[in-house]
C-alpha cells in the first residue's frame, strides 16, 4: 500500500505541528508522530476505519483533537491523505479537494 498527500493536507499537517511546537517544546514532533503512527495504522488496514462517503474514510487521532480524512483507491493499493483537520473546524470543507 502506498500514500501520499493532497497539497492542502500536507500543509494543514506542518502548520499544525508548527502551532503545536510554539505551545510546547517538542509537542509539535509529538503530533507528527502520532500522525505517522495514524498513517501507518492506515496502510496496515485501509478498510477498517469510518466510511464517510466518496471514497473517503477517516481516523481519529487519540491524544490530539484531529482527524485524518483519506482517500482509499483499493485497486491501485493507494491512499490518499485529503486533510488533516482540526475537531472544531467545519466538518465538510475539505470535499472540495475531492474535485
Amino acid at each position: 500500500m502506498t500514500f501520499d498527500w493532497h497539497p492542502d493536507a500536507l500543509q494543514e499537517f506542518e502548520e499544525a505541528g508548527m502551532w503545536y511546537e510554539e505551545q510546547r517544546r517538542r509537542l509539535g514532533v509529538e503530533f507528527s508522530d502520532a500522525v505517522v503512527l495514524a498513517i501507518e495504522s492506515i496502510l496496515r488496514a485501509p478498510s477498517q476505519f469510518q466510511p464517510v462517503g466518496d471514497g473517503v474514510r477517516l481516523f481519529r487521532l487519540k491524544r490530539f483533537p484531529y482527524h485524518l480524512y483519506y482517500l482509499l483507491d483499493a485497486a491501485r493499493h493507494h491512499v490518499r491523505i485529503m486533510a488533516v483537520m482540526h475537531n472544531r473546524r467545519r466538518p465538510d470543507y475539505w470535499r472540495e479537494r475531492l474535485s
